[in-house]
């Protein structure tokens, strides 16, 4: 679970999900206020973990003969494994990272 680099409080699982789902990489701290950023790695493995269920479904649709049924059941047990990985992966910076390539 990410650190907040300003005050060093630790977030809350419900918290990370909630603030870093967002199509933006700054999301504020609960406790101080401040801004944080998320670190570029962070978002490459999100990127990855995101796409790994789609690749996983479509693999098993190939190879097993599976209704639409089945396929919804595994995309939805899919996204609950991720939902519960997803904030381990997480890691904030009090300044924003991404812009330091250009």
């Amino acid at each position: 679970m990410p650190n907040c680099e300003n005050c060093g409080r630790k977030w809350q699982w419900k918290t990370i999900v909630s603030k870093t789902l967002k199509l933006t990489n700054k999301v504020t701290c609960p406790y101080c206020g401040k801004p944080q950023y998320i670190v570029p790695k962070s978002r490459v493995l999100t990127g990855f973990f995101s796409f790994l269920p789609t690749f996983i479904i479509i693999m098993i649709g190939m190879v097993f003969d599976i209704n639409v049924w089945q396929v919804l059941l595994s995309a939805a047990g899919l996204l609950l494994v991720f939902l519960a990985i997803y904030p381990f992966t997480m890691k904030l910076a009090s300044e924003d990272k991404s812009q330091t390539l250009l």
